[in-house]
């Protein structure tokens, strides 16, 4: 068997989504040992390449083939990649013969193919919640039947791999997003996939965690397995990849080396402004020696916010930096009065008023802004709204109506379009864009492009104050500063105060005028980001 041959063979694709062309004659092989990388733009036709890959039905080509050659066992039908031909099956022994399997003609094939097949999907955390860590990678072992007294053994290496060992005895609940994210990659590894989907694998991780699983991905590869990449950012293409194929509205630009193709591709991005903002006014918010403490039956005291005190500025966009774990994501959400507080005080201003938005009373009751009744301008001046790490859209809804029903008081239809459209090319859709996407429900878009959605469902709330939570996990660095550029707008336009939680370093250096760097739960220290 000729090493030159691929492993998976695409040759023109095309796919329509009701009449609209979302790829187009799209060809790449694909080969052991080569990690393929897909970069481009939101809604470019990554994520719909990888659902074709992975064999779901709805992304069945409307032309074009799909060519995968595996190591097949004529016995019981274990599927493997190429490299395995004339080895023993593992299951039972016999010698593995090559297929060439036509992927989207042949339904029965692509079922016994499937099983080899694992994806890992942009912030889709599909985990049994109050279950352990370690629980939740013996399933997948379970699942694919492996030897049941080497199970332990194999789930401790690969949650040592992706840096989840500290967890182990922890309900899947209780991690944060990036945490989260490591354990379904280490569950789809348990699979041992001859090919490994990755749709922006470590999104939502820190740098230095992120190099870390890119390392647990490459010794997979150096194994045998397979690997397609997504990720908007270009040093994990880079690092994970050795070729890469560029999409532009479903459309190929580039293919060829990663590095020269990433090169390309960051040229495109820009600068943005950063003119210092002049209108920062007097403190908004107010944070004094806050703590968030709970017991875990698994963790014991767990001290999520530990003393903080920081204080945020009417009209400032103020950044929240830390790792995955760091205590971000419960700091905003005390301020977003979802939680409240151990100890200490968070504050929010109304007019000269300061108002305590989470404490916890004598009685052990929690007593938000909302229960002392201010009067209705208090409300409006203490209003929160929070873009979660894990977003979701109404189903049963188009995107306009989505947002429309956002704006909590009735207004003419017409009006409430023009303002979902305005919102809509503040973040980065053009006009064409937008009015196409009205009309469309969250099946029909891309990951990226259903979390700016839901960024403009923040903005289209025009709260006094608005939290983003990991804003950019599954943005590409063109939205990333279109994006940038919005909240800047919207600060400039409609003076809301921004706080923006997040582990992504460039966006925080781009859009923010201060940055609090957390770590264990504590406020480590705070740069002045502003120019001059």
């Amino acid at each position: 068997m000729s090493e030159e041959e691929p492993f998976v063979k695409i040759r023109d694709i095309c796919k329509e989504f009701d009449g609209k062309e979302v790829l187009k004659n799209v060809s790449v092989d694909i080969r052991e040992g080569e990690p393929l990388g897909l970069l481009g733009k939101s809604g470019a036709g990554k994520s719909i390449l990888l659902h074709m890959l992975r064999g779901t039905e709805e992304y069945a080509p409307t032309s074009g083939e799909m060519i995968f050659r595996v190591a097949v066992c004529p016995s019981c039908e274990w599927v493997g990649a190429p490299s395995k031909v004339g080895e023993a099956c593992i299951k039972c022994g016999t010698e593995l013969e090559l297929q060439e399997i036509d992927y989207w003609k042949d339904k029965e094939a692509r079922r016994k193919v499937r099983r080899s097949v694992a994806i890992m999907l942009q912030r889709t955390f599909g985990l049994y919640g109050d279950d352990s860590v370690m629980y939740n990678v013996l399933q997948a072992l379970e699942s694919r039947k492996y030897p049941a007294d080497k199970r332990f053994r194999r789930a401790y290496d690969l949650l040592k791999a992706v840096r989840m060992i500290h967890r182990v005895t922890f309900p899947a609940s209780d991690l944060s997003g990036g945490e989260k994210q490591r354990v379904v990659l280490a569950r789809q590894l348990a699979l041992d996939p001859m090919l490994l989907l990755a749709d922006e694998p470590t999104g939502t991780l820190d740098f230095e965690t992120a190099k870390l699983v890119h390392k647990a991905l490459n010794d997979s590869t150096k194994e045998g397995m397979a690997m397609v990449v997504t990720s908007h950012w270009p040093y994990v293409i880079n690092e994970l990849t050795e070729k890469t194929l560029w999409l532009e509205h479903g459309e190929i630009v580039k293919y060829g080396d990663s590095k020269a193709v990433v090169a390309e591709f960051e040229k495109q991005v820009g600068e943005i402004d950063r003119e210092e903002y002049k209108k920062i006014g007097e403190p908004k918010i107010k944070v004094g020696h806050c703590k968030k403490y709970y017991y875990s039956v698994w963790r014991g005291m767990v001290k999520a916010v530990d003393d903080v005190s920081l204080t945020i500025n009417e009209n400032e966009i103020f950044g929240l930096l830390g790792k995955s774990g760091s205590g971000k994501t419960s700091l905003a959400r005390i301020i977003t009065q979802i939680d409240p507080v151990t100890g200490g005080s968070v504050q929010i201003r109304a007019g000269e008023k300061w108002i305590e938005v989470g404490r916890v009373a004598d009685t052990g009751v929690w007593i938000s802004w909302s229960a002392t009744t201010p009067g209705v301008g208090e409300q409006a001046a203490t209003h929160v709204s929070m873009l979660h790490q894990e977003y979701s859209l109404y189903p049963e809804k188009t995107i306009l109506e989505n947002l429309t029903s956002c704006i909590g008081v009735k207004v003419p239809e017409e009006l409430a379009r023009m303002k979902v459209k305005f919102i809509l090319e503040g973040i980065g859709f053009s006009d064409e864009e937008a009015e196409e996407i009205l009309s469309k429900d969250h099946t029909q878009l891309s990951a990226g492009e259903r979390q700016r959605i839901v960024l403009a469902q923040v903005l289209m709330k025009e709260p006094a104050i608005a939290i983003l939570d990991e804003p950019t996990g599954t943005m590409d660095p063109i939205t990333k500063k279109f994006v940038a550029d919005s909240i800047r707008a919207a600060r400039e336009n409609l003076g809301i105060t921004f706080l923006i939680v997040s582990h992504d370093m460039d966006f925080v250096d781009m859009v923010c005028d201060r940055v609090a760097h957390m770590k264990d739960g504590k406020v480590t220290g705070i740069d002045d980001l502003r120019a001059g």
